[in-house]
C-alpha cells in the first residue's frame, strides 16, 4: 500500500450558459409548477367566487361662460373661464357627495331580509352608539324594534312615526309573514361620504373637450346608475345656484348704481328746465355746445374709470383678506386683463392639486405646505397687478380732472347766463348718458343671470349596466398565467440561490478540484419494511441484475476511469467513502466491485462500517461473524469470507457493532489483515463509514492506496464538501476521483430522513449524524438467498 500526495487540480473558470438556467428550472420544477398552479388556482377561485362589479357612467359638457355685455359687465365678473380641473374637483366635492348620500340614504344599511318581507322606509335616525336594530313584523300593520343593547323591543305602527329617546323611525309600508323582518343599521355619515368620494371617478374626455366622464362601480347595477345620475344632477343644480348668485350680485350692484344716477339725472333735468323757464334762454350757441360736448365726454370717461377703480379696490381688499386668512381666492373682476387671467388659471390649478393632497394628508404635510406657499405667492402677484391697475386708474382720473379744469376755464369766458345754462346742460347730459349706459348693462346682466342655467349639460345620463366590469375572467386568467410563470421561475431561482449544496458535476469539479469519474442516475428503492425487499436487492445490485440499465453503464464507466487512473501502478486497496450517511457509498462499493470482478480480477469487498453496516443486506448474508470478530480475535479471517454468487467477487461483512470501533480500525491488526487480503485478491474495496461523521474513515485512509468519494447531488453543502477535501488532503491520500450520485432532486428528502435516523456524532456542525449510528438494523432476506450459490464460504 502506497501513500501519495494529491496535488490540487487546475483552477476552474465557470461560465454561465442558457443550459445552466434550464437546469435550474428542471431541478426546481416541482416548486415552480406548484407555485404556478397555486397562483392559477387561487386566481380562478377568486374570479369564480367574487361578486360581479358593475360600472355606471355619465358624460357632462361644461360650457365656457363668456357673456359679453361690454367692458363694465366683464369687469363685474360675468365673464368667467374655469379650468376643467376645477370643475372636476367641484363635481367630486364633499358637499355634492353629502347631498347624494342624503338623497339616496346610502348610510342606511339593510341586511338579513326575510323572503316574505317588503317595505318602504321614509325616515331613520338614531343617537345610539351602536345603531343596529332588528325590525320584526308582529301582525299586519304593526312591528317591533329591538336594539343591540336594548332589554326589550319597542312596538311601532306602519305609517306612523316611531320616536324614542334615541331612535326616530317611519316605515311607510311593511308586508310579510308575522315573525319575519330585517336588520336596519345606521352607518357613520362621514365614513360613507369618504368612501363614496374615494370610489367616484371623474376626468376630462380627451384634452380641451370640456367633457367630463363620471363613473362609479358597485355590485348593485341599479344603485351604481342612481349614484352617478344623482351626483350629476346635484352638481348641475349647485352650479346653477352658484352662477345665478354670482350674476345676482352683479345685477344688484348695477341696480344700486342705476338708482343713484337716476336720482342725479332727475335733479339735473329739473334744474335745467327751471333755469330755462326763469332766464328765457333755451339754447346755447355753437361754440358753447362744442365746449359742452367735450366736457361731457370727459365726464363720461371719468365716471367709467371711477367704476373700474371701485372694482379694483374691491379686489385688492378681498385678496388682502384671503392672504391674511390663508384662503385660496381669486376675484373674478377685471379678468379681461391677460396677466390676471393667467394668474387666475394658475391659482385654480394649484388649488385643485392642494385639494387632492388634502384628501390624504393634513395641513402639516410638506407637500401641502409647499402648494399653500405657491398659492400665496400667486395671490401676491395678482395683488400687485391689481394695485398697478388701480394706480393707472387714479392717474387717468387726475389727468381727466386737469382736462376738465381747462375746459371749465374756457367755459367761464362765456356770458354768465350762458355759463349757468352750459353747466346745467352738461350735468343733465352726463347723467343721462350714464343712466342709459347702466340701464343697458342692467338688462344685459339680467340676461346673463338667466343664461347661467344652461352652462352645464348632461349629455348622456347613466343607464343600468347589464355587463359586469369585474372580475374580468379573460384578463384575470391571462394575468394568472403570466404572474404564475414569473413567480414559479422566481421561486425556482430563489431556492437555487438559497441552496448552497453541490448540485452537479461541474460544481463538484470546481469545488473539490478532482475529476468526476461518473454520474450515477437515480435508482428507485422501495421501502425495506415488509414488502419490496426482493425489489430492493434487485435495484441495489443493479449491475448484476440489470446490466443494460443506464445505472449499470455508469458503474462500468466508473470502473474504466479507475483503471486508467491506476494504470502502470500497484493500486490494490480502494477506500470508498462519503461526507455523510445515506449518500450511496455502499451501493457504489457493491456495484463497482461487481463490475471489476467481471473483468476477471479477484475482488474482495470489505465492510468497514462497523457502526451501521448494510453490506450484508445487499448479498443477504449473516452480519456476523465479520470484520469485528476478526479484529478482536474471535474468528479467523478465512471463516468470514462469503461468496456472493458472482464469479471472482467475495465479501466480508462488518460484523457486530463493537463498543470501540475507532480503536479496532486503528489497530495494527487491521493493517495485518489488509496485507493478507491484498496477497490473495487483485483488488480490495473498503466500504468505509462517512468521512465527516466519524474518524473511522480517516483511520482507514492510511491503509488505502487511493480514495473514491461519493457525493449525493443536492444534499451535501459546499462547506461540507470542501471540509471533506481538506481532510483528505491532510491525510495525504490520493483521491482517484468523485462519483456523483444524482437522485434527481430527492437528496433533501434523504437528508432529512437520515438526519432524524442518525442523530448527533459530536462533530460540530456535522455532529447531528452520529447518535444511534451504532444501533443494529433488522435483518432482511431477499433475492440472492434463493440462489443456489448464495452460501457462506468455508
Amino acid at each position: 500500500m502506497n501513500q501519495q500526495n494529491r496535488q490540487p487540480g487546475p483552477p476552474h473558470t465557470e461560465e454561465v450558459h442558457l443550459q445552466d438556467y434550464l437546469n435550474v428550472l428542471f431541478r426546481r420544477r416541482k416548486y415552480a409548477l406548484a407555485t404556478f398552479f397555486t397562483i392559477v388556482v387561487l386566481v380562478v377561485l377568486y374570479t369564480l367566487i367574487s361578486r360581479p362589479v358593475f360600472e355606471a357612467s355619465a358624460t357632462l359638457h361644461v360650457q365656457d361662460e363668456k357673456v359679453k355685455g361690454g367692458d363694465l359687465l366683464g369687469d363685474l365678473g360675468l365673464s368667467r373661464d374655469n379650468p376643467i380641473e376645477t370643475e372636476v374637483e367641484i363635481l367630486k366635492s364633499r358637499t355634492n357627495v353629502e347631498e347624494v348620500v342624503r338623497r339616496l340614504r346610502l348610510n342606511w344599511a339593510v341586511d338579513d331580509i326575510d323572503d316574505s318581507v317588503h317595505f318602504n322606509l321614509l325616515e331613520f335616525s338614531s343617537q345610539d352608539e351602536d345603531p343596529e336594530y332588528r325590525i320584526t313584523l308582529t301582525q299586519p300593520g304593526f312591528y317591533s324594534v329591538k336594539g343591540e343593547d336594548w332589554e326589550s323591543g319597542v312596538e311601532g305602527q306602519v305609517g306612523k312615526l316611531l320616536k324614542t329617546e334615541s331612535l326616530s323611525l317611519l316605515i311607510e309600508t311593511l308586508e310579510g309573514d308575522p315573525g319575519d323582518g330585517f336588520t336596519l343599521t345606521l352607518q357613520s355619515f362621514n365614513s360613507v361620504v369618504r368612501s363614496l368620494r374615494a370610489a367616484v371617478q371623474a376626468s376630462e374626455v380627451g384634452k380641451g373637450t370640456n367633457i367630463i366622464r363620471l363613473t362609479y362601480q358597485n355590485t348593485d347595477p341599479v344603485l351604481a346608475s342612481e349614484i352617478v345620475n344623482n351626483l350629476a344632477t346635484v352638481y348641475l343644480d349647485r352650479n346653477v345656484v352658484l352662477k345665478t348668485e354670482e350674476a345676482r350680485k352683479s345685477v344688484e350692484f348695477i341696480k344700486q348704481q342705476l338708482d343713484d344716477v337716476r336720482k342725479l339725472l332727475d335733479d339735473a333735468e329739473q334744474s335745467l328746465q327751471d333755469y330755462k323757464r326763469e332766464s328765457g334762454i333755451v339754447r346755447l350757441d355753437s361754440e358753447a355746445e362744442a365746449l359742452i360736448e367735450r366736457l361731457t365726454l370727459a365726464d363720461k370717461e371719468k365716471t367709467a374709470i371711477r367704476l373700474h377703480s371701485r372694482q379694483a379696490e374691491f379686489a385688492i381688499k378681498a385678496l388682502q383678506e384671503a392672504i391674511r386668512d390663508g384662503k385660496a381666492y381669486a376675484p373674478s373682476s377685471l379678468l379681461d386683463d391677460p396677466v390676471l387671467a393667467e394668474l387666475a388659471k394658475e391659482l385654480a390649478k394649484l388649488e385643485v392639486e392642494r385639494r387632492g393632497l388634502m384628501a390624504d394628508f393634513t395641513e402639516a404635510h410638506p407637500s401641502v405646505q409647499l402648494l399653500s406657499s405657491q398659492i400665496v405667492a400667486a395671490q401676491k402677484r395678482m395683488l400687485d397687478t391689481f394695485q398697478s391697475l388701480q394706480y393707472g386708474f387714479l392717474k387717468r382720473i387726475d389727468d381727466l380732472d386737469d382736462d376738465i379744469a381747462g375746459l371749465e376755464v374756457e367755459l367761464k369766458k362765456l356770458p354768465e347766463a350762458e355759463q349757468q345754462l352750459a353747466r346745467l346742460t352738461r350735468l343733465a347730459t352726463v347723467n343721462a348718458d350714464i343712466y342709459t349706459f347702466l340701464l343697458q348693462k342692467h338688462e344685459e346682466a339680467r340676461i346673463a343671470r338667466a343664461a347661467t342655467i344652461s352652462s352645464i349639460n348632461i349629455i348622456d345620463p347613466a343607464i343600468v349596466p347589464d355587463e359586469p366590469v369585474k372580475p374580468n375572467k379573460k384578463k384575470n386568467l391571462l394575468l394568472a398565467l403570466i404572474v404564475g410563470c414569473m413567480a414559479g421561475i422566481g421561486v425556482a431561482f430563489f431556492l437555487e440561490y438559497l441552496d448552497d449544496t453541490v448540485k452537479d458535476a461541474e460544481s463538484a469539479r470546481a469545488i473539490l478540484g478532482v475529476p468526476v469519474l461518473s454520474v450515477i442516475p437515480y435508482i428507485s428503492l422501495p421501502s425495506a419494511n415488509g414488502e419490496g425487499t426482493e425489489e430492493k436487492v434487485k435495484r441495489t445490485l443493479i449491475t448484476h441484475l440489470e446490466p443494460r440499465s443506464p445505472a449499470a453503464e455508469a458503474f462500468r464507466s466508473l470502473r474504466t476511469a479507475l483503471h486508467f487512473s491506476s494504470v502502470n501502478t500497484e493500486k490494490k486497496v480502494l477506500l470508498v467513502t462519503s461526507a455523510f450517511p445515506g449518500e450511496g457509498k455502499t451501493t457504489v462499493s457493491a456495484n463497482l466491485a461487481e463490475t471489476m470482478a467481471k473483468t476477471g480480477s479477484r475482488v474482495l469487498l470489505l465492510g468497514c462500517d462497523l457502526r451501521r453496516p448494510s453490506l450484508h443486506e445487499i448479498f443477504t448474508q449473516p452480519r456476523s461473524p465479520g470484520l469485528t470478530e476478526v479484529l478482536i480475535g474471535d474468528v479467523e479471517i478465512e471463516k468470514t469470507i462469503h461468496r456472493t454468487g458472482i464469479n471472482q467477487l467475495d465479501f466480508i461483512s462488518a460484523g457486530m457493532t463493537p463498543p470501540n470501533p475507532s480503536e479496532l480500525i486503528g489497530s495494527s491488526r487491521m493493517g495485518d489483515i489488509l496485507d493478507d487480503l491484498t496477497n490473495e485478491y487483485d483488488s480490495v474495496i473498503l466500504d468505509a463509514p462517512p468521512l465527516l461523521a466519524v474518524t473511522d474513515a480517516s483511520l482507514l485512509s492510511i491503509y488505502a492506496d487511493m480514495a473514491l468519494l461519493v457525493l449525493e447531488a443536492g444534499r451535501v453543502q459546499v462547506k461540507a464538501a470542501q471540509r471533506m477535501k481538506e481532510l483528505l488532503d491532510s491525510l495525504q491520500i490520493k483521491v482517484a476521483g468523485l462519483v456523483l450520485n444524482d437522485k434527481t432532486g430527492k437528496g433533501m428528502e434523504y437528508y432529512s430522513y437520515y438526519r432524524d435516523r442518525y442523530g448527533k456524532y459530536g462533530y460540530g456542525q456535522y455532529g447531528y449524524y452520529s447518535s444511534g449510528y451504532g444501533s443494529e438494523e433488522k435483518k432482511s432476506r431477499g433475492f440472492i438467498d434463493r440462489l443456489p450459490f448464495g452460501k457462506k464460504r468455508d
